[in-house]
């Protein structure tokens, strides 16, 4: 009689890194997987502020502000996500009234889903 062995391997989850834009190219989010960095980015000088919302799955709903201007740089948030934990991150357009949401033009990405990235 002969003997069958079979072998079970696993993969490991791949960090992901993704990139969103307003629907106008004015804001752009970017989740780096490695150190989980959520970088919002205002591409136009129009007035508007860039904002980069970020999904965690298990965790909730987060908005970072880049109120500084096209010419300030790319804010860089640096983020505490557990590995293999999926997020959805998109780039919207607002104008700061003081509170984190108030101010964001919801009309500004359409682009539904957004992209989908993991830690």
């Amino acid at each position: 009689m002969a003997a069958l062995t079979l072998g079970l391997s696993t993969t490991a989850h791949a960090e992901e890194n993704c990139s969103d834009t307003s629907d106008n190219g004015g804001a752009k989010a970017t989740f780096k997987a490695y150190g989980e960095h959520l970088l919002v980015d205002d591409v136009f000088a129009d007035g508007h502020s860039a904002i980069g919302h970020i999904e965690i799955y298990g965790d909730g709903h987060y908005w970072y502000w880049n109120r500084n201007g096209a010419d300030s740089g790319v804010r860089d948030v640096n983020l505490s996500i557990a590995e293999g934990t999926t997020v959805h991150v998109g780039a919207f357009l607002g104008n700061w009234d003081g509170t984190t949401t108030g101010g964001i033009d919801f009309n500004s990405n359409n682009v539904i889903p957004y992209c989908i990235g993991e830690a």
